[in-house]
């Protein structure tokens, strides 16, 4: 399939490529097709890029990069959204965001990207967690203390409509 884009021009990606969001990623409820292209040598960072929105891109990275202990509780709703069986194919990714000084970038622990292996269905998830953050540094000062400490590995709920009920912890990378 041919996708078009704002930041790469139109490129060829096989059909089993496209990853779906049945429910869109927060903000853009429209934009349920997406694609990932490199965007660093190393393979650590990625362009997850909207197949419906052309101008629509995040750069994600899988979310042990940035907080080596970060983990999420899924839901059983979500599992079902996902067809998720096996917690092991699921893999937790993070947006981060880039602005002009890329020293200042940041990361979205409260709204990660869990995304089906097997299936290739994703979707945002909702995290509850007092000590995480939307603007998690992914640099600091050298003399500040480091960051990690007092993040918590888990999560308080999933989502806003879970029961607490049911859940399964969620590694990135698993």
């Amino acid at each position: 399939m041919i996708v078009k884009t704002s930041r790469f021009g139109d490129k060829e990606v096989p059909d089993e490529a496209l990853l779906t969001f049945p429910e869109g990623v927060i903000g853009f409820k429209d934009a349920k097709r997406f694609v990932m292209f490199e965007c660093s040598d190393d393979g650590m960072f990625k362009w997850l890029q909207s197949c419906d929105k052309p101008d629509l891109a995040f750069v994600i990275c899988e979310a042990t990069v940035v907080v080596s202990n970060y983990q999420i509780l899924i839901g059983e709703k979500e599992r079902q959204i996902l067809k998720l069986k096996r917690p092991e194919d699921a893999v937790v990714c993070l947006i981060l965001v880039i602005p002009k000084d890329p020293m200042e970038a940041t990361a979205n622990l409260l709204g990660p990207l869990v995304m089906n292996t097997e299936t290739r269905l994703g979707m945002q998830i909702v995290v509850v967690n007092p000590q995480y953050t939307t603007r998690y540094r992914l640099f600091k000062d050298p003399n500040e203390p480091k960051q990690d400490e007092g993040v918590s590995g888990s999560t308080d709920n999933a989502g806003p409509d879970n029961d607490g009920m049911d859940k399964e912890s969620a590694h990135a990378g698993a």
